[in-house]
């Protein structure tokens, strides 16, 4: 897990996919998705967290133990976001690692 092209990332994976299995933006509970790393630190600022996993949980609620992770869910690797596809996370780009080195999870509503 590189460093971010701000242009397009994880944030944007992450909202996407939320938006299109729930209907729900996660960016009007967070605002728009940061494109410099200025506007993150505004992002964490203005939510009154201090990292990632706090900007997820924000909008999605608590993230839950790893080993409840289903396909699908929002999982985080240190500062990337990816979706559970199983035994497999998916990152940005196209980047797999496996489930067990999975930092959070949040549940996506499934159905």
């Amino acid at each position: 897990m590189s460093d971010p092209d701000w242009g397009r990332h994880c944030g944007d994976l992450w909202r996407d996919h939320v938006l299109d299995q729930t209907g729900r933006d996660v960016s009007d509970i967070v605002g728009a998705m940061p494109r410099r790393p200025r506007e993150f630190a505004a992002m964490m600022h203005r939510l009154g967290v201090r990292d990632l996993g706090g900007v997820v949980t924000a909008a999605m609620g608590p993230a839950i133990p790893r080993r409840q992770a289903m396909r699908g869910d929002i999982v985080r690797q240190g500062w990337a976001l990816g979706i559970c596809r199983g035994p497999l996370a998916e990152f940005f780009g196209g980047e797999t690692s496996p489930m067990i080195h999975i930092d959070q999870v949040w549940g996506v509503a499934h159905g």
